[in-house]
């Protein structure tokens, strides 16, 4: 695509400023979204809602996300990547603004909605803009850095929100985005490069529609499926028919808003896949284990926060070196042993009651932090890096998809078997029963991460290794 850069001093400005205005964005949402999860057995409590009601303050926010991503993703290869993260950081402030104000569960779970669309335009766009502005040989330790990034804000949100519920009300967890957001804002307008298409084609308005209800049907029937009954499956009807409808039309349309040439890579497909179930792997114990101290361990909302943090910290202090081993080594060995080393946190995790002390606990969360924080770096910059420039938008928008829908899948699949194993019994040993359940599936999604990224990653080096077979044999042929 031919491009224009605004302002010019853009080219030469520092790669690292930037860096600045996407990781306000990204602090911000991930913030939000572990300080929320510290406030759920509050928020049950003051809003009088159930374990499922609460589950939709998580999950509706996902499935929100997860629907518009994609359409996010080409918006801003089309409208340029500095123009759409810009107006999703304001659209993200006004829906935290809504939250303060809602009165309860269903003006809060809707005012989350408005949340998740400027999240999703800031998450699709993050990676693009990271991807574009660093050279390939820093993008693993830039991509590591963003993960870091995230750690922080998540590190930052137990201790913060188990302050703030405990001290304040629960609104205040949304309040401070307000002044943030707005400021993040005016900077990332300053600081981002405005390149953009000089003759932008329109905006796949159909697909994006039929994307949008396919991605949300699909997403809400596995949240759905714990709940039993007919809504799943016809959700699931719903998500397959508009899917179909889908795959005819981007065939046929001349600017799709999903190019299906992209999936013609197996190093972006199978990244992609490996992504999604890293995610539902650690999402099977994100939902419930917020309840297993508070009401296990019996921790107050401060200490449950301090708990929380035990993962993000590690992510945050393994993230760079990984990126770093990434950019020098590459990512066959980090991958795989990563998606390990959360099995295994999960696994011990599932062993967990109520004769367990507080450090042995914390030291397995903080296993699962390190499985992924070697994960997410290398992988990310795989993905990323089979895509070109002008992809880049989309690109990050399917790796944000892949992402969230992990995540929605991790929480419906361990709501299932927590309420399966009699998980909401009120019995203590019941609790356990379905807690341990839901973490041993999560280390088996682990699993299956890890052997997705070696079998990707063993096939691209084959390959390299018979190119340069081949390279070589021609070059002795020419010789001769």
């Amino acid at each position: 695509m031919d491009a224009r850069t605004h302002p010019p001093s853009s080219a030469t400005r520092s790669p690292w400023l930037g860096f600045s205005a996407v990781a306000v964005g990204t602090v911000m949402a991930t913030l939000d979204g572990s300080i929320v999860n510290v406030a759920l057995p509050t928020l049950r409590r003051d809003l009088q809602a159930s374990y499922a009601g609460v589950e939709w303050i998580v999950a509706g926010y996902l499935l929100v996300i997860s629907a518009v991503l994609l359409s996010a993703g080409r918006l801003g290869d089309l409208l340029g990547h500095r123009r759409v993260y810009c107006g999703g950081l304001l659209l993200f402030t006004l829906g935290s603004g809504l939250c303060g104000a809602s009165n309860g569960l269903g003006p809060l779970v809707a005012a989350r909605a408005v949340q998740a669309l400027g999240a999703a335009a800031m998450m699709a766009m993050g990676p693009a803009i990271v991807t574009a502005i660093f050279p390939p040989e820093r993008r693993g330790r830039a991509l590591g850095a963003i993960t870091s990034v995230v750690a922080i804000g998540l590190t930052l949100g137990p201790t913060l929100g188990g302050f703030i519920v405990q001290h304040l009300s629960w609104r205040w967890i949304f309040l401070p985005n307000l002044p943030i957001g707005v400021a993040g804002a005016l900077w990332a307008a300053k600081v981002l490069p405005g390149t953009r298409p000089s003759h932008p084609p329109a905006l796949d308005r159909r697909g994006g529609l039929l994307l949008a209800v396919a991605l949300g049907a699909g997403v809400g029937a596995i949240q759905a499926s714990s709940e039993g009954g007919a809504r799943p499956a016809a959700l699931g009807v719903v998500a397959l028919a508009t899917g179909a409808l889908l795959l005819h039309h981007v065939r046929r349309a001349p600017e799709p808003v999903v190019d299906p040439a992209l999936f013609a890579s197996r190093v972006f497909t199978a990244g992609l896949m490996a992504g999604l179930l890293s995610y539902a792997a650690l999402f099977a114990s994100t939902l419930l284990t917020p309840f297993f101290l508070a009401h296990v361990k019996g921790l107050s909302a401060a200490g449950l926060g301090a708990m929380l943090t035990a993962i993000p910290l590690a992510l945050s202090v393994v993230s760079p070196a990984a990126g770093w081993l990434s950019d020098r080594f590459g990512p066959r060995i980090l991958c795989p042993v990563g998606m390990a080393v959360l099995a295994s946190g999960l696994a011990s995790l599932s062993l967990a009651d109520s004769g367990d002390g507080l450090p042995s606990i914390a030291a397995r969360l903080a296993l699962c932090g390190i499985g992924m924080g070697l994960f997410q770096p290398p992988n990310n910059s795989t993905v990323m890096g089979a895509l070109s420039r002008e992809r880049l938008g989309s690109g990050g928008g399917m790796l944000a998809t892949a992402r969230n829908v992990g995540m929605v899948a991790g929480i419906a699949l361990s709501g299932a078997l927590f309420r399966a194993r009699g998980g909401g019994s009120g019995t203590t040993e019941g609790f356990l029963a379905g807690y341990r359940a839901a973490l041993l599936a999560g280390a088996g999604l682990a699993l299956a991460a890890g052997a997705v990224s070696l079998a990707r990653d063993s096939r691209r080096l084959r390959s390299e290794r018979g190119g340069q077979g081949q390279g070589r044999s021609a070059r002795t042929g020419s010789g001769r």
